[in-house]
């Protein structure tokens, strides 16, 4: 039995005993791994799905309202997942309830132009669910290209095709879920790492966007990788696996000094499966992506491919 597995059940039976930025052209790129092909962004990749659409009149954010789900700027697709039919199903309630989030703008500008191609994406991420890889990295392949908005962006398109999703906050070195969301949680997912206060008083649920998140307070953590290592983190990723049909992790930067030790900690301990990586507007590196994959495999972890983010432009000078 593995470390996590004995963490989780471990974590179950006491849990029992106690209850006694800016619109345009925004195209991005994911790489599948497969066979060589002259437009691959990893070295390995067959199909090519651009995320992004046709140019479209920029968003007004005047249309919107003040708040309203995002699902209000998703099509809902033609084979729905239908909902739960019981919320027993689920034995992890969130701390903290509210109607919707409080979604950015540039992810309501994407998912508007680019929601198709967001959307094959987002089928790629549910057949690997269903092959039992439910828990999914999305890391930067360097700082600010973008990672968190293409987790927010994907985890919007996801809670359209699945019962039960969550989005994880582990960019300890910046926590941005929460913030980006303007949702407030009643402790930050480092409080339970650090076994102050249970995991679900971390959740946020979002009843009309049918998505969860697990929040991080609004600071960076001290010591993160320890946080990252300890056995709290396997828990919360045996409890997650658990109660949710799929898992996506904001991992933060991997080409980053601080952030990659703190990376690969969390992709060893909560045994994630599958990685999407986040690259800037000019096409990943093989060399990056190779050096990636080597860093992965020994983790039993897949690298899936690779999102081009042209949204994520270099300041002009």
């Amino acid at each position: 039995m593995s470390t996590t597995n004995r963490a989780f059940i471990k974590a179950y039976r006491q849990d029992t005993a106690n209850e006694s930025s800016t619109a345009g052209n925004s195209p991005a790129m994911l790489n599948q791994s497969g066979a060589p092909t002259r437009d691959a962004a990893v070295r390995t990749a067959t199909t090519t799905t651009t995320v992004a659409g046709p140019a479209r009149p920029a968003f007004d954010p005047k249309r919107s309202g003040p708040k309203q789900p995002l699902s209000s700027f998703i099509a809902r697709p033609q084979s729905l997942v239908q909902p739960a039919e019981s919320e027993d199903a689920n034995f992890l309630e969130p701390g903290t309830t509210v109607a919707s989030f409080h979604w950015p703008k540039i992810c309501r500008t994407l998912n508007q132009q680019s929601g198709p191609q967001l959307d094959r994406v987002a089928d790629l991420l549910r057949a690997q669910a269903s092959a039992g890889h439910s828990l999914v990295g999305v890391m930067g392949l360097f700082p600010r290209v973008g990672a968190t908005t293409a987790a927010l962006c994907l985890a919007a398109r996801a809670a359209r095709r699945v019962r039960r999703i969550i989005l994880a906050d582990g960019n300890f070195c910046h926590p941005r879920i929460a913030s980006c969301l303007e949702a407030v949680p009643t402790v930050g997912w480092e409080e339970v790492l650090k076994q102050s206060a249970r995991l679900a008083d971390a959740v946020i649920r979002a009843t009309d966007d049918n998505l969860d998140i697990l929040a991080l307070g609004s600071k960076g953590i001290r010591d993160p990788q320890s946080l990252a290592g300890g056995l709290q983190a396997a828990v919360s990723a045996g409890v997650l696996r658990h109660a949710y049909d799929m898992v996506l992790v904001d991992l933060g930067t991997f080409f980053d000094p601080a952030s990659q030790p703190v990376v690969l900690e969390l992709v060893r301990n909560m045994g994630i499966d599958t990685v999407v990586a986040v690259a800037g507007p000019e096409s990943a590196d093989p060399r990056d992506m190779a050096t990636i994959t080597e860093y992965l495999e020994p983790l039993g972890c897949q690298l899936m491919g690779t999102i081009e983010n042209r949204v994520a432009r270099p300041p002009v000078v």
